[in-house]
């Protein structure tokens, strides 16, 4: 995720967020293996191989470097340990719904068609082991980027991806007032659409109209 100049993480009174390293490979891969999971994240509720989430990391390193997106890894710091990641991605979506149906988005640009107009978003998302759910560790980080997004990089708004049977990770959204934006399909799945409302004063919009 963006980090400003001189800042190579964020804190809150239980959690440290920094960027992903190489090291965290074996936790990323236990994690996205785990079936409840899965279901709320890939296509099918499948859980990723390790070769994917290998792939997921990689991508994620390369967004740091031309982006300046991607999710940060959240470690605990009473022990260290690594427990989740939270951050800001890349959402793509078009810019119109179509005449059959709802609007369809793609994690990441270079899976978008060129023939569409698109509209490129930041996407505030969350995934943690399950062995720590219900603890508040996702509200607490879930503020941190948010507290973030609207101070530093002054997005007007944010926007997050949610299966509607994910009720746990509404939950936590609609904590901070999330707004219901609709629908749209990604990775081939029907996910909620919702509107963070940040007014951070527009300084860097969050998206980019593209008439391809």
């Amino acid at each position: 995720m963006t980090l400003a100049p001189g800042t190579d993480r964020l804190e809150s009174a239980r959690l440290v967020l920094r960027r992903i390293a190489p090291d965290d490979l074996a936790f990323f891969t236990r994690l996205h293996a785990r079936p409840e999971v899965a279901q709320s994240l890939y296509p099918g509720g499948r859980p990723r191989s390790p070769e994917e989430v290998a792939a997921w990391l990689q991508a994620t390193l390369a967004s740091y470097e031309q982006l300046a997106l991607g999710h940060l890894a959240v470690v605990r710091r009473e022990d260290g340990a690594l427990i989740g990641r939270c951050g800001l991605t890349d959402l793509v979506v078009e810019t119109t719904a179509p005449e059959h149906g709802i609007r369809k988005g793609w994690f990441g640009r270079a899976k978008a068609p060129a023939d569409v107009a698109l509209t490129f978003e930041y996407e505030l998302g969350y995934t943690f082991d399950p062995a720590v759910w219900g603890q508040g560790f996702a509200t607490e980080a879930v503020r941190c980027v948010r507290d973030y997004a609207r101070d530093v990089l002054l997005l007007p708004y944010a926007i997050s991806a949610i299966l509607p049977q994910n009720a746990r990770s509404r939950r936590v959204a609609e904590r901070f007032g999330i707004r219901a934006a609709g629908q749209m399909e990604v990775v081939g799945r029907t996910f909620d659409r919702y509107v963070w409302p940040l007014a951070g004063g527009g300084a860097a919009r969050p998206h980019v109209a593209s008439t391809k």
